[in-house]
């Protein structure tokens, strides 16, 4: 799988942190792929009720992101959000699970 080193990350998170859950729109899975699913390949939004926070991890084009924001126990978002740039997909999962294990925000 494309993603895996990702994938690996957020579905260790699911299994060992109650709330956790993520929405996979990402547009590699896709078929037909349109210029959209193209320029996105990557497109996962995560909340974390544990670390308080919601999390778009996303790639568009070359460029590999994640997105953070606070958010209350009503699962809404609040305060600045803050981006991290990741030059690969093993790079981007390192971060992720940094941030997953991290009690402060770690940008």
């Amino acid at each position: 799988m494309k993603y895996k080193a990702v994938y690996d990350v957020l579905n260790e998170r699911r299994q060992t942190t109650p709330g956790f859950c993520y929405d996979d729109r990402s547009g590699w899975r896709a078929s037909p792929q349109t210029y959209m699913t193209i320029q996105r390949p990557l497109w996962i939004i995560a909340e974390d009720p544990a670390t308080g926070r919601r999390l778009w991890i996303t790639q568009e084009g070359t460029r590999f992101s994640i997105a953070i924001r606070r958010m209350d126990e009503q699962r809404h978002n609040y305060g600045p959000t803050y981006h991290i740039t990741c030059e690969n997909r093993t790079k981007l999962a390192q971060i992720l699970r940094y941030q997953f294990e991290s009690k402060t925000l770690a940008v």
